[in-house]
């Protein structure tokens, strides 16, 4: 499978957001984008266009999400089929396993998150998952494997039940997280992405 590997504190600033692909790292004075800032355009670049501002929100979210163009854009033709794109779009994404794992705090980032998943190091309902687009359901058992080791322990340990987004729920060891419900629309409210953009521009 092909890989993005790109700095990725790179990725943040081209697009002049934190996109949280480096876990705690965004969140500290070593974060790149709060050093430096975003790269700079130069003063003799034309106006953005209403399809580059379109094209910046579809990459932010790509980006975000960890995703190539041929699996984001059949995500979207998901959502299509199900109502309003701009909302279902985000309510897909949220559900792939590797955000979900993300969600409970397992991993730090996305990134981090995916390589736990491709690793075999989580189980739904009881099976092995490794496919990080895996589409979690309401009921399942999300269960962090073999967490006698070092690093899963602690990853368990450090996982705040108080903090889980709504629709997950996690035991008191923080071994094993359910999904109560599937998101809703007041969910990914906060995701800071104009997903109206990315629909228009799917939609020429």
């Amino acid at each position: 499978m092909a890989r993005d590997l790109s700095p990725s504190c790179k990725r943040c600033r081209r697009e002049g957001e934190k996109l949280f692909l480096k876990g705690e790292r965004c969140l500290s004075e070593k974060c790149a984008l709060s050093r430096r800032g975003a790269k700079e355009r130069s003063r003799y670049s034309r106006r953005a266009s209403a399809y580059a501002l379109q094209l910046k929100e579809k990459q932010k979210l790509r980006l975000m999400y960890g995703m190539f163009e041929g699996q984001f854009r059949r995500f979207f033709k998901m959502a299509a089929k199900r109502g309003n794109p701009a909302i279902g779009l985000l309510l897909l994404l949220e559900r792939r396993l590797d955000n979900v794992v993300y969600r409970i705090g397992w991993a730090q980032s996305r990134p981090q998150a995916r390589q736990m998943v491709r690793h075999g190091h989580i189980a739904v309902s009881g099976h092995k998952v490794d496919i990080t687009s895996y589409l979690v359901k309401a009921a399942d058992q999300i269960e962090l494997r073999k967490p006698e080791g070092a690093s899963a322990q602690e990853r368990a340990e450090l996982v705040d039940t108080t903090k889980l987004v709504p629709w997950l729920s996690a035991d008191s060891g923080g071994k094993k997280a359910q999904i109560e419900r599937l998101p809703a629309a007041e969910d990914v409210a906060d995701i800071p992405i104009n997903t109206q953009l990315v629909v228009g521009l799917y939609s020429k």
